[in-house]
């Protein structure tokens, strides 16, 4: 935590964090896609597996909130 940070709103920050990091992933998908890169599989994993904790991540700031 930052200083002078609560729980809240560190995990509000690491939400953002993770939708930046999320949206940075695809992007590099659709290149891959565009390229017919044999990597395409493997980034798509990857960013499901990153959709995934988003979601879990979300679930926790609202147990947080209430």
């Amino acid at each position: 935590m930052r200083a002078g940070e609560t729980e809240l709103q560190m995990c509000v920050r690491h939400v953002a964090e993770q939708e930046n990091r999320v949206a940075q992933q695809d992007i590099r998908v659709e290149r891959l896609r565009e390229r017919g890169s044999p990597l395409l599989d493997d980034a798509l994993q990857l960013l499901a597996e990153m959709y995934d904790l988003l979601a879990k991540m979300h679930d926790h700031v609202v147990g947080l909130s209430r």
